[in-house]
Parts: C-alpha cells; sequence; structure tokens
C-alpha cells in the first residue's frame, strides 16, 4: 500500500495552489494523509480527487466552518495503527516546550521523545504529524516517527512532501521492517 504524506499547506483561496509535483506523485497512491494546517476545503477536494483522503485539524484550521476536522486520526494498515495529530496539541509539561511547539522552531534535541510519549499513549506503531513545516523521519524502539515537511511553506528545510510504502505481502519478523518511507523535494 502506498499512502501519499502531506502537511502544512497553508493554502488560502485567494493566494496559492497545490504544487503540481506533489499532485504527480500521489497519482498511484491508495490514500492520502493530511497533517493538518490546509486553510481551504479546495485543497480537500483536490487531494480526494486523486484518492481517498483522511485530514487533521491544524492550528490553522480551526475556525473553519467548511473543514469540519479531528485533531487526530486512526486507522490501521497491515496490522499497523497509523496515529496523525498536527502536533500543535501535544501534551507538555514544560511551558519552553510547548512555545517551541507554538513558534515553529527548529526540535531540539530529544524532541522526538516527546512524539514517542504521545504514540505510545495512542499505542501508534507510526505516527504523522505536521506543525514545523521539517521533513523528520525517527525510529524509536517500536514506533515510526514521520513528518512529511510542508508543500508550499518551509521552514529551514525544502518543501517537501513524503510517501509511505507498506509491504502487506511480505512476512517479516518486526512488523515496522514493511514500512518504507519515500521524502519527495518539492522545487520552487
Amino acid at each position: 500500500m502506498k499512502i501519499g504524506l502531506i502537511s502544512d499547506t497553508h493554502i488560502t483561496e485567494k493566494k496559492g495552489q497545490l504544487p503540481q509535483k506533489a499532485l504527480d506523485s500521489f497519482q498511484n497512491v491508495d490514500l492520502i494523509l493530511h497533517a493538518g494546517d490546509i486553510t481551504t476545503k479546495e485543497v480537500l477536494n483536490s487531494l480526494n480527487s486523486i484518492a481517498p483522503t483522511i485530514a487533521v485539524e491544524g492550528n490553522n484550521d480551526r475556525n473553519k466552518e467548511t473543514l469540519d476536522l479531528n485533531a487526530t486520526e486512526t486507522l490501521e494498515v497491515a496490522d499497523l495503527k497509523i496515529v496523525m495529530v498536527h502536533g500543535d496539541k501535544l501534551p507538555s509539561s514544560k511551558i519552553d516546550e510547548l512555545k517551541i511547539l507554538l513558534t515553529h522552531v527548529e526540535l531540539p534535541e530529544g524532541k522526538a521523545k516527546k512524539y514517542y510519549s504521545f504514540a505510545q499513549e495512542n499505542n501508534a506503531d507510526i505516527l504523522i504529524t505536521g506543525h514545523t513545516h521539517k521533513p523528520h523521519f525517527e525510529k524509536i524502539e517500536n514506533t515510526i516517527l514521520i513528518n512529511p515537511g510542508s508543500s508550499n511553506r518551509p521552514i529551514k528545510s525544502d518543501a517537501s512532501i513524503a510517501i509511505l510504502i507498506i509491504d502487506e505481502d511480505g512476512e517479516y519478523e518486526n512488523k515496522l521492517d514493511k514500512v518504507n518511507v519515500e521524502f519527495i523535494k518539492i522545487e520552487k
């Protein structure tokens, strides 16, 4: 199964559109997951015209009556539990960590442990997030953390999307071994 991953598109009715390379890259996917900050229904319409699309609410999607999105989404694919959350609402015991999440600055060393903790609380094998506008992949013990980056407004990185590839046919000792992620750079 191939799943297109996208986040932080930040497209408005007056400005911007999904990059053609992103749309072309998603042509052969079975599903698209958008990790929030969509800002307009047209983005979801465009993605749904390619493949069924599931999205979560980002901090810039709140109070948008036309979107009506959940803060988290959970799905099961090939014995893998995938949880998606934008990333700005993760529980925080330290105010400085919360400030880092809300200001879109680079994740400090060890920040992935906070995402890992959230994934564990939700029994996720894979956690998909957005919000930082930077692509990220990390495997911590029995959990994979993925942020596809931003297709339209990257921060200290290239614009990007990702393709999550799950081998549903092979037999693996560790079920996470059937997972591959391909990041795709979006040229401006």
